[in-house]
């Protein structure tokens, strides 16, 4: 009987639809891509943040679960590096120098049901926008920050505000003008106007040898002339934001006064009282009529929030450019908007719940400013948006029951349906893929959007999640807005964590090899909301932390890293690391051509890379049965006709010389009984490098018999 041999080179990634590639897997569960080899490595687990054993789970000590999570990057290197996250129906600021740390209170914030997402975050030049649907967006500022020691809360509200402008500022109140009474031009003397209330006397020379800037000082006419003149002024404020951007224009607040026939000589300045702006509010900024014309013209700014007396002395000939209009600037009109993006310098907000089919956008660079008419009413057919996402030149629109795209630029922009075929009620799961395009979790599986709609290319969306359909539709359909997803450029690797068989939180996680361009599974990884840190590594906040009542139990933020450990605990005071994840790999169910045909396998060779007295648990199946056919634990990692290769921990430092891995067969004999279809498991907890296989075989002359009747 001649044997026969299926080679797989390099392993593959899972595939659970039948009959499966021989290259693709049934289970490919806690592995990540070795670069070398392509192959699998075990080296996957999570550490806590703060590494340092000393310091336990602080400063998360007391907090439950982390219900968002977002990482500013102020400058390169993670010198401006902060952390802001949600836990308990607070927003915190984590602030780090060096070994300390301390996590600060901003905001109260509403607490996501489990059937909500997360809140979005958008990093907008050196501020971060925040919406959940609930609360206010607000803005924050996160850096410059003081010392530590001096992070009060005082300070800390400092950089938190909410966005936009709710409504005009209050209308400036305008001081009489007392006059002054001079017919023979050289001198003045006391009004003998009688005035009641709060008046000013500020004037301007005309007199050519006075000290004064003729021309541009002075409001209204010089003299009464013969008949006397009388002077009218419309003012307006608006308040200016330290984004720069400008809000709506209060009412008009009018001043007047006469000067008597025959009097001559003086122009006036009036005084008004102006509004003090809201939190963020950097300057107040005049504007005026010409005498009794009605086009506002600036006048100057105020540059702060705190003075509230200005005299307006420029004539109508230094004043500046034309007020905005009156559309320029309104009330924010998204109080409760659930997502946001920035795109093509703009702001982009959804309506809410109100105008759940909206999408309002601000001014380019100004990002507190909407105008009245700055919004996009989008196809009624998609129902509620859901996620928006900024992609080179298209702004990805996730909708209820479909995706929009708008392009376009300031105000001209455009929105297109791509697609009524995908519910997307996972706004945190978009992320960017190089060379691919965005990934995202829809009700129905994992989509692709690529391409784009500039000069006629095509907006292809595509499945991608087809390989483990199978788990996906494991989803909890209800708490789907709670799952995670975000491109890990460490690992090139997409990572999806999703809540699955029930579970209100994320409980499985899938991740999208770049270099395989292949699924595999982890397990075993409380992530409750993810972030990226300045040196590309993903950090996650625990999705239950003192939530589970025990008080030594996990809490706050960890890495996903290459330990080989799951977390750790506090044990009599101490932190220790906890056991390595469980490594499975379950091969495809190989037919070998021809279903029909018994065949027996009789060696299983593994193609891994050395690693020590590391041994292989091998199992193997037969035809779809979830039974163990047989097992073989007996083999380890080195060289099967060589010397072993030192091992660290036992070899001797400076006599063993450190030898790199070697890529060798482990040759396993495999004693079962024909079968149609043949399945192999290898199971580890130590570091394996498992790069791809060889089944020995021999096929027999038997073939399957006759079906079974009735």
């Amino acid at each position: 009987m001649k044997g026969e041999v299926l080679q797989v080179r390099v392993v593959g990634g899972m595939g659970l639809d039948l009959p499966q590639p021989p290259e693709s897997a049934t289970l490919v569960e806690n592995w990540t891509v070795d670069r070398d080899t392509q192959g699998f490595s075990s080296r996957v687990g999570y550490e806590k943040y703060r590494p340092n054993p000393a310091f336990n789970f602080d400063p998360w000590g007391s907090l439950g679960r982390i219900d968002s999570l977002f990482v500013y990057q102020g400058l390169a290197g993670g010198a401006r590096q902060t952390i802001l996250f949600e836990s308990g129906g607070k927003l915190y600021l984590y602030y780090e120098v060096g070994q300390n740390s301390m996590t600060v209170a901003l905001a109260d914030r509403s607490t996501p049901t489990s059937t909500e997402s997360a809140s979005v975050y958008t990093q907008v030049g050196d501020r971060i926008v925040v919406t959940n649907g609930q609360d206010s967006p607000v803005v924050i500022r996160p850096w410059p920050l003081p010392k530590m020691a001096d992070l009060t809360a005082d300070v800390a509200a400092q950089i938190i505000r909410p966005l936009g402008w709710t409504g005009p500022p209050p209308q400036p109140i305008t001081l009489k003008v007392a006059t002054l009474a001079d017919t023979s031009g050289t001198g003045p003397s006391t009004s003998a106007v009688a005035y009641t209330g709060d008046s000013t006397t500020n004037w301007y020379p005309s007199n050519g040898k006075a000290l004064s800037f003729p021309g541009v000082y002075g409001m209204g006419r010089a003299d009464g002339g013969d008949d006397g003149a009388g002077m009218k002024f419309q003012f307006r404020v608006s308040f200016i934001s330290d984004t720069g951007s400008e809000s709506p224009l209060s009412q008009e607040a009018e001043v007047a006064w006469s000067i008597p026939a025959n009097d001559k000589g003086y122009r006036y300045c009036p005084s008004l009282i102006i509004p003090v702006g809201p939190k963020g509010t950097v300057a107040r900024r005049i504007y005026r009529t010409i005498d009794d014309g009605s086009v506002h013209y600036f006048v100057a700014d105020v540059r702060n929030n705190s003075e509230t007396l200005f005299h307006a002395f420029r004539r109508g000939n230094a004043l500046g450019f034309e007020a905005p209009a009156t559309t320029d600037s309104a009330p924010f009109p998204a109080s409760r908007a659930r997502v946001c993006a920035a795109f093509k310098d703009c702001l982009f907000v959804d309506g809410g719940a109100n105008e759940s089919e909206t999408v309002f956008f601000s001014k380019p660079g100004y990002i507190d400013q909407f105008g009245s008419t700055d919004y996009l009413r989008l196809p009624s057919n998609g129902g509620a948006v859901t996620g928006l996402y900024s992609y080179y030149n298209n702004l990805i629109v996730l909708r209820e029951n479909g995706i929009d795209v708008v392009t376009g630029s300031y105000p001209g922009f455009t929105a297109q349906t791509v697609t009524r075929q995908i519910a997307c009620r996972a706004p945190n799961t978009l992320d960017s893929v190089p060379g691919m395009g965005v990934f995202l979790l829809a009700q129905d599986g994992v989509y692709l959007l690529r391409g784009g709609l500039d000069g006629g290319a095509v907006f292809d969306v595509i499945e991608v999640g087809k390989p483990v359909d199978k788990e996906l539709r494991r989803l909890t359909l209800e708490c789907a807005p709670r799952s995670i997803g975000m491109y890990n450029p460490n690992e090139r690797a997409y990572h999806l964590y999703i809540p699955v068989d029930g579970n209100d939180r994320p409980n499985l996680g899938l991740v999208f090899h770049l270099d395989k361009q292949g699924w595999s599974l982890r397990t075993g990884f409380p992530v409750g909301c993810l972030g990226r840190t300045y040196n590309n590594e993903l950090i996650f906040g625990h999705h239950t932390g003192a939530e589970s009542g025990d008080p030594n139990s996990e809490r706050g933020l960890f890495v996903v890293s290459s330990i080989r450990a799951m977390g750790g605990s506090i044990v009599a005071d101490n932190y220790q690391l906890s056991a390595a994840p469980t490594s499975r790999y379950e091969s495809a169910w190989h037919d070998f051509g021809d279903a029909q045909v018994k065949k027996q396998v009789q060696y299983v060779t593994l193609w891994v890379l050395t690693g020590g007295n590391v041994v292989v648990n091998l199992t193997h199946y037969k035809d779809f049965n979830p039974a163990i056919t047989g097992t073989n634990t007996s083999y380890i990692t080195q060289p099967p006709d060589q010397a072993d290769q030192p091992v660290y921990g036992s070899a001797v430092i400076g006599t063993s010389p450190w030898e790199d891995g070697r890529l060798v067969p482990i040759r396993i004999p495999v004693a079962q009984q024909s079968c149609s279809w043949f399945k192999f498991a290898i199971e580890t907890q130590n570091d394996l490098t498992l790069v791809g296989y060889e089944l020995e075989y021999a096929a027999r002359n038997t073939r399957v018999v006759a079906g079974k009747t009735l």
